[in-house]
């Protein structure tokens, strides 16, 4: 029997990740705000709005959610992240029949800040400032906007899913050529969510993997000036970069 796969934000990576699922394992169903050509099971969705979507389906192995933000000012991100996050939580609670083993929520090496333009050497470990309660939910101007919302993003999102969510933290996302220091292929982030969707961890709580690109931090005894987000824990699970 095929496994259900539902994505929420159905755009360039998923119909990557579309093309490299087996088609007689999974069945993929698609949400998007917009319609998408060649997908069978489209529902088309305005997740900035409080309407529900209506799936035939009740009973998913996985739901990957990738948001995006609606412009990239302040506001197109805290739609993009904050507000469709929620209101496909709201969906799900009030859907209390659909059914999923796991929740794929794609997240942004973002959420270390300014740090990444810096020499630190940060793993999913790493301290990352600032840490947001309903007592201090902005912590000040010194904090960089970006960071905030994926980390509120993040934290909302362990909240809410619990031991069903894996985060994964792309790095800056390139067609033919890299952009930024810490990177990844378009592809490579297809290929990184089909990996979780075909393996079971059983996770106890929820999980982050940072997801970039192997870099040298070090040339020599000098350090490089390439990537310093480290993938060590998505590798030592098994998964293998090109």
């Amino acid at each position: 029997m095929k496994k259900n796969i539902l994505i929420i934000g159905y755009g360039n990576i998923a119909s990557r990740l579309h093309a490299i699922l087996c088609k007689d394992s999974y069945k993929i169903y698609g949400i998007s705000r917009s319609k998408k050509r060649g997908l069978k099971n489209f529902i088309k969705w305005d997740w900035l709005s409080k309407d529900l979507p209506n799936i035939q389906c009740d009973n998913f192995d996985s739901i990957i959610f990738i948001p995006k933000p609606t412009n990239s000012y302040q506001a197109g991100y805290q739609e993009g992240f904050l507000k469709s996050s929620e209101n496909t939580f709201n969906f799900l609670e009030a859907s209390e029949k659909i059914f999923y083993k796991k929740f794929i929520t794609i997240s942004s090496t973002g959420a270390y800040g300014l740090t990444t333009r810096q020499e630190s050497y940060l793993d999913e470990s790493s301290n990352i400032v600032p840490m947001f309660t309903e007592e201090n939910p902005y912590p000040g101007d010194e904090v960089d906007l970006g960071q905030y919302i994926i980390r509120k993003y993040e934290q909302n999102q362990m909240r809410r899913y619990r031991n069903k969510l894996i985060i994964l933290r792309l790095s800056g996302l390139y067609t033919s050529k890299p952009i930024s220091k810490n990177h990844l292929h378009r592809d490579t982030a297809a290929k990184i969510i089909k990996f979780f969707i075909e393996n079971d961890f059983d996770f106890s709580s929820p999980e982050i993997f940072n997801c970039t690109e192997d870099a040298s931090l070090f040339v020599g005894e000098k350090k490089s000036s390439y990537g310093n987000i480290s993938n060590e824990k998505i590798k030592k699970l098994g998964f293998i970069f090109d």
